[in-house]
């Protein structure tokens, strides 16, 4: 992996493994794959077994990000093969798998996918990297929600959680949460998912992540719209609206005072007609600035199907 000493890249490998890291996040992919291969290259050279592999890993993160699958598996297959009887680079050897199961299972092949996994889930437990063990068990929840089985990823996503839990590593753990959330709300068990909301909300909140929180809150806002407890949805919603405009995520911010118009559009007991056309032009006025015209279109259906539901009330 790379090196460093005092904060500072001490290897020429080292160094040519950060340029592959700026290539790729300007979007220079193939200068990226370019120095990432130089830099295994230099760890080779130097009998680096780990850097070798920990390169080889990133260039395979790499591929998978842009769809090309065989090229990924190549170079996670280098990665593995190169540290797994390697006492020093069973971490590396962990993420690597993990990986390559992503790859497989993206790829159709669910059953390497899920050998490849547990294979991961067995090399992070020997060592107890709870981090780790976590991502495998989140990585395996996906791949059961491939084949359709939703309890049995809504069981690993809780193993996950617990784990991320242990570690302290709250963002993943809030992510996983979230996830329990929507299997939750699919079975119909409203109060556990928003236990769950709530949970992952306050776990964003004491991060600082406020797009995070805004997430947690809609899901919130929808799930109590579902219910029917039409004052809470609007509470988590307006609160969402607001955060996700503070962070500028125009997209999100629509989509939430979308949700926010149908709250207030339910009737006229608990509902606010005038607000709820406030809420839907101005949903229509962000999708329009983003130039989604699908969106757009759809919302402006949905208003005017909501005029034409109250002009007869």
């Amino acid at each position: 992996m790379p090196r460093t000493l005092n904060g500072e890249l001490v290897t020429e490998a080292s160094k040519k493994f950060q340029l592959g890291d700026n290539f790729w996040h300007k979007g220079a992919y193939d200068d990226a794959r370019k120095s990432y291969l130089e830099a295994a290259d230099l760890y080779h050279k130097t009998q680096d077994t780990e850097g070798e592999a920990f390169v080889y890993s990133r260039l395979g993160e790499l591929e998978l990000s842009l769809d090309n699958f065989k090229e990924a598996e190549r170079a996670l297959k280098n990665s593995t093969e190169l540290v797994k009887d390697f006492i020093d680079g069973q971490n590396t050897y962990g993420e690597s798998l993990i990986k390559l199961s992503k790859v497989q299972g993206n790829s159709g092949e669910l059953e390497k996918a899920f050998k490849t996994i547990r294979k991961a889930e067995e090399v992070t437990s020997a060592i107890d990297n709870k981090n780790l063990l976590g991502d495998a068990y989140e990585q395996e929840a996906y791949l059961h929600l491939m084949e359709n089985h939703d309890k049995k990823a809504l069981e690993k996503y809780a193993l996950a959680a617990e784990l991320f839990d242990q570690d302290g590593t709250s963002l993943k753990e809030a992510a996983s949460l979230r996830a329990m959330a929507r299997l939750e709300m699919k079975f119909k068990n409203y109060d556990q998912a928003h236990d769950l909301l709530e949970k992952c909300r306050d776990l964003y909140r004491e991060n600082g992540d406020l797009l995070g929180e805004a997430s947690a809150l809609s899901a919130i806002g929808c799930l109590r719209y579902i219910i029917r407890d039409i004052p809470n949805a609007r509470k988590a919603l307006m609160k969402s609206v607001y955060l996700y405009g503070k962070v500028s995520h125009h997209f999100a911010e629509a989509e939430a005072l979308l949700y926010l118009a149908r709250v207030e559009a339910f009737n006229r007991e608990q509902g606010d007609f005038e607000r709820a056309k406030m809420h839907y032009k101005r949903s229509i006025e962000l999708f329009d600035f983003l130039e989604n015209e699908t969106m757009k279109q759809a919302v402006l259906n949905e208003y005017h199907d909501f005029l034409n539901r109250i002009s007869v009330l």
